[in-house]
């Protein structure tokens, strides 16, 4: 039976919503409907119902007189049609903007006629869906509390993910935050609107070492309020010169890095509606990775290629967009010899971090090997290549990389491409040269590609030695 008061949000492709639109919209007099597969996410606090395929009507499976009605056919042949591990929704449209309720009728139809038998069939709840004419989607789960009884529990969010990552909130349970005095200079560039969404996003911080920090303190003085910051290391005295908040009493008493920034954030905050949760789990424990599945948007500040890669998997696999950045800095003894860094967003309609060059397979497979902690196997490596994974770097170019992944991320959220830029970003910091890749797609091989919406069980990219042990993902 699955698990009561769990927040618990719906997750689609953009490329599934315009499917869904195509098929739904049939003008301002008439509704329409269809049947889809679900996959469940589970993260720490969260559950997503992933759709992943359409299981589209035929002639003579539904009714349309203005309002819409499905048959007992279509319904028995949607439900021979699911694969081990998915349940059915229904989604169907509304003549109306917004977050729409539900009406007798729907509930007679949700409740009634389809919660039992997809029960029976799934041992999943039905997932029904509606479609406001605005394109904004509202959605709720039917969960079994008794024999042949079952209870609505309402969605909060609706995440629509492609090239932008577009949220319908619950306006109850997420509602928008009123004006702020301590915002206004943040709003005046972007409006109210991108303001709100900015807000009620709820973003997952992997790693809160020199890029992660900063980008904790930029995303909370700009109001972002409902934070996940997942790291599993400590602060000490070689840390002092690149984490914001740190202090040498940190690195004394050995404060966890997620506790100093949550103090951190707390204190630069501009939300009046703040929550922080610290997770002091790496991202390769199941704890830590749980606690990422909860997030709309993730915040990759790691510079190990294992989580990076494991990172890049959740992006497709689970519907959430991550937002990368790294540094690499090269020095021959004591010569500098070249700064750069790279920052992407990866997710449905996004190259991966592979295919974009901006992740290495072979480093993440001797990460796996724990060669990239072998002091013998890295002295015995060539120059070129012993500098690519000595993972230097200072604060000012932790500052810049920091600086664009916020930007970045404000144009996922908000749309705005003069913001975020138009694609993955690569800066020479000689002569001076930002290259960017426009609308750069994945291989049409590529096995990260292939995940997309599939949920497929990711414990396999975990670390084996992690004290938690293996849960259900």
């Amino acid at each position: 039976m699955v698990q009561k008061g769990r927040e618990f949000s719906v997750a689609m492709t953009t490329s599934l919503a315009r499917e869904l639109a195509a098929h739904l919209d049939k003008g301002s007099t008439q509704e329409d409907l269809t049947f889809a597969a679900w996959r469940r996410s589970e993260g720490q606090t969260r559950t997503t119902a992933v759709l992943n395929r359409l299981l589209l009507p035929k002639d003579g499976d539904r009714v349309l007189q203005g309002n819409v009605a499905f048959t007992s056919d279509y319904l028995s042949r949607a439900l021979n049609e699911l694969e081990q591990g998915e349940g059915l929704a229904l989604l169907h449209s509304h003549l109306g903007p917004g977050w729409q309720g539900m009406s007798s009728d729907d509930i007679v139809a949700e409740r009634d006629r389809l919660a039992g038998a997809c029960f029976g069939r799934t041992r999943l709840p039905i997932v029904g869906l509606t479609r406001g004419t605005d394109g904004a989607w509202s959605a709720r789960r039917w969960l079994r509390v008794d024999r042949n009884r079952y209870e609505r529990e309402d969605a909060t969010t609706v995440r629509v993910v492609g090239r932008r990552l577009t949220i319908t909130f619950h306006p109850k349970m997420r509602p928008a935050a009123g004006e702020n005095r301590r915002q206004v200079a943040t709003v005046s560039v972007w409006g109210d609107a991108a303001q709100a969404a900015l807000a009620r996003v709820r973003v997952a911080i992997v790693g809160l070492g020199s890029v992660g920090s900063l980008v904790a303190e930029a995303s909370a003085r700009m109001g972002v309020s409902k934070f996940v910051l997942v790291d599993h290391d400590k602060i000490e005295a070689r840390n002092l010169d690149r984490t914001a908040g740190a202090t040498q009493r940190d690195s004394d008493r050995g404060r966890s890095k997620v506790d100093v920034s949550a103090r951190h954030i707390k204190a630069v905050a501009t939300s009046t509606d703040l929550t922080v949760d610290p997770v002091r789990a790496s991202l390769l424990e199941p704890s830590g990775m749980k606690a990422a599945l909860d997030a709309d948007v993730i915040f990759s500040c790691v510079d190990r290629p294992w989580p990076r890669h494991a990172l890049n998997a959740i992006a497709y696999n689970n519907l959430i967009p991550v937002v990368d950045g790294g540094v690499l800095v090269k020095v021959d003894g004591d010569r500098l010899v070249h700064i750069d860094w790279r920052i992407q967003t990866v997710g449905p309609e996004r190259g991966c971090l592979v295919c974009i060059g901006a992740l290495d397979p072979d480093e993440v497979s001797l990460d796996l090997a724990g060669k990239l902690d072998d002091p013998d196997y890295i002295a015995n490596l060539p120059a070129e290549r012993r500098s690519v994974l000595s993972r230097r770097n200072v604060y000012p170019f932790s500052m810049a990389v920091a600086a664009h992944e916020v930007l970045q991320f404000v144009g996922l959220i908000t749309g705005l491409e003069r913001i975020g830029g138009l694609g993955p970003q690569h800066y020479h910091a000689y002569p001076g040269i930002m290259e960017v890749a426009e609308h750069v797609e994945c291989k049409s091989d590529c096995g990260y590609r292939a995940l997309t919406g599939g949920v497929s069980d990711l414990r396999g990219n975990l670390d084996p030695s992690s004290a938690d042990g293996p849960v259900a993902l």
